[in-house]
Parts: C-alpha cells; structure tokens; sequence
C-alpha cells in the first residue's frame, strides 16, 4: 500500500509540475484567446447545435438513423462519464487547487451561473476530449471512413492543450479523457448500440403521435 501511494503522489506531483509548466508558457499566454474559442467545440452548446443539424437532417430526409446513434451514444457515455467524475473521482479542477500558484480559470463558457455548481468544479477526466473524439468514432463508423477518425484524433489534441491553457484540466484529465473515449465507443459501437437504435425507433413513433395530438386537441 505505501509503494502504490507512493507512485501515486509522485503521479500527482508529476501532474501538477506538467500543468504549471504549460501554463505558465508564453505559449500559453500567445494562444489564450485561440483556446477559449476552440474550447466552444466541446462545449454542450456545440454539440447542442450538431444535434440539432442532424434532427433538421432527419426531417428532411426521413432518415433518423445517424440521429439516433448520435443522441444514444451521448446518453450512455454521459451516464457513465457522470458517475465517474462526479461520484467517484470528485477532483477539483487546477484553477482551486492551485490558486497560490497564480492559476486562474480563462474558460468563458463556465461562468454562467448555473453551471458553476460543485459538480462543475471537478476535472477528471475531460468532457471536451473525451467527446469530441468519441463523436469522432461514433461520425467515423457511419461515414466509414477512417479517415474521419483521424481529423477528429487531432483536433482532439489541440482540444486537450487547450484545456491546459485555460487552467481547467490537468494532464492526466485530458490523458484519460482519450482514454474514456476510446472505451465509451468500444462500449456503444462494439455492443450496446443496436439496443439504444431500437429503443429510439420504438418511442420516435408514439412520441410523433403524441406531438400531433396537441396540436390537433389544444
């Protein structure tokens, strides 16, 4: 037990010094307002507005499928990815612990109230990483094209130093945010999807007849 505590605090002691060194960067300084723009691509609104593209899509061409996948893809991997930073790991993020060391939050699209709760003070691993490369895979599997995949892998990467740049991610939060990501596809792609595509086929239906009943019965 003391050797793995041990490993663990010079994990941590690692992490930090990692953090601060890329922080504290001139290069971090040049490119704050680069990241505080791109982070808006893993922001919920984003994905909230590429949600709404693929509804729109689906309408138009009587095709759901890609909408469904999408949004049952979320669903899950947010369940899990909840339960684990929230219940079960619970760090802060580096812009509380490290406020001596001169650390401050830069990420815009956290400062609306309601958003800053307790749970959205914790880190691990990284929503951004962790979704946009999931959707990578989720966008690479019905195109079929991995090519796909690998646009998204690198955008990922300057997702990830991004979310150092702004001070709300340590390394290892985004290290794991690929991490997560990778088993949240294998998890939904590989073996729980057919269950989510069936289910959203199943409800579309009696949700749309739902939906045409108030309007026809105010």
């Amino acid at each position: 037990m003391s050797a793995l505590t041990d490993y663990l605090q010079k994990l941590e002691d690692w992490d930090t010094k990692a953090f601060l060194v890329v922080y504290k960067s001139d290069f971090s300084n040049r490119n704050m307002m680069f990241a505080k723009t791109f982070s808006f691509f893993g922001t919920l609104y984003f994905w909230g507005l590429v949600w709404l593209v693929w509804f729109i899509y689906g309408y138009i061409t009587k095709d759901y499928y890609l909408l469904v996948l999408f949004t049952g893809g979320f669903e899950q991997s947010i369940i899990i990815h909840s339960l684990v930073r929230y219940k079960i790991i619970k760090r802060n993020r580096p812009y509380i612990t490290l406020k001596k060391e001169g650390v401050k939050k830069h990420d815009d699209f956290i400062k609306i109230p309601y958003l800053m709760s307790e749970s959205e003070r914790k880190s691990f691993p990284s929503g951004h990483v962790a979704f946009l490369l999931f959707f990578g895979f989720i966008f690479s599997v019905y195109f079929n094209n991995v090519i796909i995949l690998f646009i998204f892998l690198g955008l990922d990467v300057i997702m990830a130093l991004c979310r150092l740049i702004l001070g709300v991610h340590y390394p290892i939060d985004v290290i794991f945010g690929f991490v997560f990501a990778t088993f949240y596809a294998f998890l939904y792609l590989a073996w729980t999807s057919p269950f989510w595509v069936e289910f959203y086929y199943w409800i579309g239906p009696i949700v749309s007849d739902i939906v045409h009943l108030r309007f026809l019965f105010p």
